[in-house]
Order: C-alpha cells, then sequence, then structure tokens
C-alpha cells in the first residue's frame, strides 16, 4: 500500500520544500497545503491541535509572536485559534500528518520512524540500495 502524508507548510520554505523531498524519495505520496494562501479555519486548527498545548505549535520566531504579544501573554484556546487564523505565520512548520501521527518541523528520524521508512546506509534513496560497510563492501 501506497504511504501518504498531508503536510502544512508556508511558501517560501527550504525545510519544508527538503522535508517533501525526503519523503518523496523514499515513496510517499504528500499532499500540500499552503498555509499562506489556504490558513487553517477554527475548525481545522480544534482538530489538529486536539487536546495538545497549544504552545508547542507555535512559532516563537515568527514576528508575529511579537506583535500579537504572545510572548507576554497566549489566551485562552478559542481566543489563541482566532489569532492563528488572522496570522497563519504563528504556527511552526512544517506540520507532516499521516492518519493520527504527526511531526512538526523536519525531523528525519520522526518521518523514518512516522512512515517506517527504510533508509540505505548514505540516507539517501528509498532503501533498496545496497547498505555500504565501512570496509567499502556492500551489504545484500
Amino acid at each position: 500500500m501506497q504511504k501518504r502524508a498531508q503536510m502544512l507548510y508556508r511558501n517560501p520554505c527550504s525545510i519544508c520544500e527538503d522535508a517533501k523531498k525526503f519523503l518523496e524519495d523514499h515513496g510517499v505520496i504528500v499532499k500540500v497545503r499552503d498555509l499562506t494562501r489556504e490558513p487553517l479555519k477554527r475548525r481545522e486548527l480544534n482538530s489538529l491541535l486536539g487536546f495538545h498545548d497549544p504552545k508547542h505549535y507555535l512559532d516563537m520566531m515568527s514576528p508575529s509572536f511579537e506583535k500579537q504579544n504572545l510572548d507576554s501573554h497566549i489566551p485562552p484556546r478559542h481566543e489563541l485559534f482566532a489569532v492563528i487564523e488572522e496570522h497563519p505565520e504563528l504556527l511552526r512548520h512544517p506540520i507532516v500528518m499521516s492518519g493520527r501521527l504527526m511531526t512538526i518541523g523536519f525531523n528525519r528520524q520522526q518521518m523514518i520512524e512516522m512512515f517506517q521508512l527504510t533508509i540505505s546506509g548514505n540516507g539517501s534513496g528509498g532503501g533498496d540500495e545496497a547498505e555500504d560497510l565501512p570496509n567499502g563492501k556492500s551489504k545484500s
């Protein structure tokens, strides 16, 4: 069965492009959503974040974080979701989801585990290549 992922990202973002390429190079079909052009609605944010602490999803380096005074006070969930809906740049990215699993940012190891990817010895490709051993021979 083909592995699939949904990726929420902001354009332009080289890290997001790297994450997308990594997944596609390993056979994962990636459906992308640019949050700059198509921000999440409050109901989607509520579904995405569930009962998790929304602070984990906030990009504290975003200029909007300080502009919205989130550096001094995080409002209640419903108010925070309204702010995020207006300012999607407040979300960390990329957010990669598959079923009930999710990872934020480009963490190769988490993606390998999440999609149960087989990685070759040099860390690239779909895992069909032989793994290189230290002595220069290949593992069969």
